[in-house]
């Protein structure tokens, strides 16, 4: 029994074929890594989700925090698929957390206000705003440790 007759290919070539593979991999690796500038594959992950079984597409944002010795900070607006989100905080140094405050105008001209967060005064229990044609939504966790994120949502 030869060599040839066991495997058809010579061992010159199968070094060439690893190596190959090899090199192919590692291209593929660093390209879908995003380690070769200009190469990256065009693609982002979905950005939905589903409330109140309603799929609504979202971004997360951050609102300002307030300077030292004051708790509330001037408005932000953000446009996020043609709706217009004006955000502020108030009652930041509060125990129980601080209020996302804000207002929410549709595509369509429709403003909502919102107050978010925890609070015994004024009284606030409340992590998500949707609005009442379930246009546009809010989400903001509260509390002492909910940091400065906010989603802003639409209906997709």
């Amino acid at each position: 029994m030869s060599l040839d007759q066991d495997y058809p290919l010579s061992r010159v070539q199968v070094r060439v074929l690893v190596i190959g593979t090899v090199v192919l991999a590692v291209f593929f690796g660093a390209l879908f890594g995003g380690l070769i500038p200009g190469l990256t594959p065009n693609y982002a992950a979905p950005s939905t989700v589903v409330v109140d079984g309603i799929s609504y597409d979202y971004a997360k944002v951050n609102v300002n925090e307030p300077p030292i010795l004051s708790n509330t900070t001037t408005p932000q607006t953000f446009l996020f698929h043609n709706a217009s989100f004006t955000l502020w905080v108030t009652n930041w140094g509060s125990f129980t957390g601080g209020l996302v405050r804000g207002n929410g105008t549709e595509p369509n001209g429709s403003t909502f206000s919102f107050v978010l967060g925890h609070s015994e005064s004024p009284p606030v229990n409340a992590t998500l705003f949707v609005s009442p044609d379930r246009a546009v939504a809010v989400s903001w966790p509260g509390g002492p440790l909910a940091g400065t994120q906010v989603w802003l949502m639409v209906r997709a």
